[in-house]
């Protein structure tokens, strides 16, 4: 698997940290694909708007992400947008730094678009081990979370 982030405007992450990134996704789940997957890094106030107008959902969350095509083949997976103040907010409760934080989001966005999710306990568990073992390549502490 390869994974290419095509990023719009600003971010924080380099573009050698999402390389990394993408490489520690693909050595985990060791699929076939190649996508491309959009990133953008958005404030509170785009977040919210966007999680209101795709998700119904009246409020800030940290990460979205949307799915373009469910085929396997398809060349580009969707866009992620990371909401930088609710990172910024999560790395200080966590004791994280930015970059570590912003990577997590960025993961767990990826992985979502690839078909994980955490709807129930055993979904929960598998998404907390996959994010684990990703964030374990690139040398950052992982937390589980409770999505």
């Amino acid at each position: 698997m390869t994974i290419r982030f095509n990023v719009e405007g600003k971010s924080p992450l380099t573009p050698g940290q999402l390389d990394s990134i993408a490489l520690a996704i693909c050595e985990n789940l060791k699929e076939q694909q190649s996508v491309t997957i959009g990133l953008s890094v958005v404030s509170s106030k785009t977040i919210r708007q966007l999680n209101r107008r795709y998700a119904g959902n009246d409020y800030t969350t940290d990460v979205l992400s949307f799915q373009y095509n469910s085929n396997d083949q398809a060349e580009i997976l969707g866009d992620i947008a990371v909401c930088e103040d609710i990172a910024k907010v999560q790395a200080r409760e966590h004791h994280q730094d930015l970059k570590s934080e912003l990577s997590l989001l960025v993961i767990h966005g990826v992985l979502h678009l690839l078909g994980y999710d955490h709807q129930n306990n055993q979904q929960i568990a598998s998404l907390d081990k996959l994010q684990g073992g990703i964030m374990k390549v690139l040398n950052y502490e992982y937390r589980d979370f409770k999505w």
